[in-house]
């Protein structure tokens, strides 16, 4: 980086988020296309010393978050799930977890206005297990795949509302009332993307941040070209932005993904900041590793939802692991 711009060392200088940068670069070597993302969750906690997790999610979600919380709780992790009254409160969700003392934050499936609530809200770091997408039955990568084919028609279609509304997303109350304005429509098969993209519109934003991984490099030029057709304006910032050598965080030849190359790490707070200063309204997390995710979204200013969760064993749809142990 350049200019004014932190340098490493002042990024990364509080000790857990730097043990965090560390783990999660760990995880990811180890696990690299062998570990669903539910895995590299659990490994993630053991390593972190996570022992109690709260899980959030949706009243539509609530079967997933509980085979989810069963395939935690037998790795040894005590997990908690919202009673069923606070199912469709993200606010209080995150309230609750924060009274337990819960020390990962999980999101199971939560329409995209209830995710951003339940991140903004969480004092716990958060990471993105299932990303609710009614459409494509909870994944939600589906939409980008098939961008010019059969979804073409619903991503492209959305267009800029007729009136324009003024920014006000970093609002609770109007987080929340974007979110509730949505309900009635989510029994429709929406996809991930025209949920978010709607929501953005309600919420007044016309610049959406993006932060990506490199491995969906593709998949954020689609998800671009999308947004842009429907009037948006888009900055994105890959994981390895500052080409700092993963060696400065203390990783060691061993334990890169490919041992014997040169190795960036995944520079989650540079994206944080870089989209902070491009003044993006709502944030978009595609495809952050398991940690990483974490990172980006405690230090952005504005509102984020994730788009698509990693899972490089399952091609991206995190839920598939779920549905294996039902």
């Amino acid at each position: 980086m350049h200019g004014d711009f932190p340098a490493f060392e002042e990024l990364y200088a509080d000790v857990d988020e730097r043990r965090m940068a560390h783990e999660s670069a760990l995880v990811e070597a180890q696990g690299y296309c062998h570990w669903t993302r539910i895995r590299e969750i659990a490994e993630l906690a053991r390593r972190m010393e996570f022992a109690r997790l709260g899980i959030g999610h949706c009243p539509d979600m609530a079967r997933e978050a509980a085979v989810a919380a069963a395939y935690l709780r037998d790795r040894k992790l005590d997990v908690r799930l919202p009673p069923e009254r606070l199912d469709c409160d993200p606010l209080q969700q995150a309230q609750r977890f924060a009274r337990e003392k819960t020390q990962l934050n999980i999101v199971a499936g939560m329409c995209a206005g209830h995710e951003a609530i339940f991140i903004r809200a969480s004092r716990a770091p958060v990471t993105i297990l299932v990303v609710r997408d009614t459409r494509f039955r909870h994944n939600p990568a589906a939409a980008l795949y098939t961008s010019d084919t059969y979804a073409r028609s619903s991503l492209y279609t959305q267009g800029r509302p007729s009136v324009a509304v003024p920014y006000r997303g970093r609002e609770m109350g109007a987080l929340h009332q974007a979110a509730e304005a949505l309900l009635p429509r989510q029994a429709e098969p929406w996809s991930r993307v025209q949920e978010a993209m709607e929501l953005a519109h309600r919420l007044g934003a016309t610049h959406i941040g993006l932060s990506f991984c490199v491995g969906l490099r593709r998949e954020a030029r689609i998800l671009t070209r999308v947004l842009e057709a429907n009037g948006f304006r888009v900055s994105s910032v890959a994981c390895k932005t500052g080409a700092v050598p993963k060696e400065n965080l203390g990783i060691q030849e061993r334990q890169k993904v490919h041992p014997g190359r040169a190795e960036m790490m995944c520079n989650s707070l540079a994206q944080a900041e870089l989209l902070n200063r491009s003044g993006g309204q709502l944030a978009f997390i595609l495809g952050q590793c398991v940690g990483h995710d974490s990172a980006t979204m405690a230090h952005l200013e504005a509102p984020a939802i994730c788009i698509v969760a990693k899972d490089r064993v399952l091609a991206h749809n995190t839920v598939a692991a779920l549905y294996e142990l039902i």
